[in-house]
């Protein structure tokens, strides 16, 4: 339950802010390719869940502290400003919805919270005039049950 209210505010996030950050796209886990008209556009991916403590109270282990990678990839054309984009990117990921944009703040739910990574990019893909970049951050939650 916590993972996926931390995803979902990360979600709502970037959804809100979706016209002043000027995408035209924004999916989450996206299973079909994008076209030139659905650029900029931004992805949120689900990467490497891990364990990083176990709980000593059962023999289960559970609930154990956990550690995800949450990717949101931005894709822009060749003539975009790409650089900017990604730091406003930034800017509403760690801004708590209905905030001053100043208050910056890494807990995004009952015990979750989110840290930046690593910034990966600006890359190419090997794609004529397209262009994007990579803000991996680390989401730190309890699971509440196995």
């Amino acid at each position: 339950m916590n993972r996926e209210n931390g995803l979902q505010e990360i979600f709502n996030r970037i959804k809100e802010s979706r016209t002043s950050l000027g995408v035209k796209t924004f999916k989450w886990t996206p299973t079909n390719p994008i076209q030139e008209s659905d650029m900029p556009c931004i992805f949120l991916l689900e990467g490497t869940d891990q364990i990083v403590k176990h709980s000593s109270r059962s023999n289960t282990g559970f609930p154990a502290k956990r550690v995800m990678e949450v990717i949101l990839e931005l894709v822009t054309s060749k003539d975009t400003d790409i650089k900017t984009m990604y730091r406003n990117l930034r800017k509403v990921v760690f801004t708590k919805r209905g905030t001053d944009p100043s208050e910056y703040s890494s807990v995004i739910a009952n015990n979750v919270f989110i840290q930046e990574s690593r910034s990966e990019g600006p890359e190419g893909y090997g794609l004529p005039n397209v262009r994007g970049m990579r803000l991996v951050l680390d989401m730190v939650y309890t699971d509440e049950n196995f």
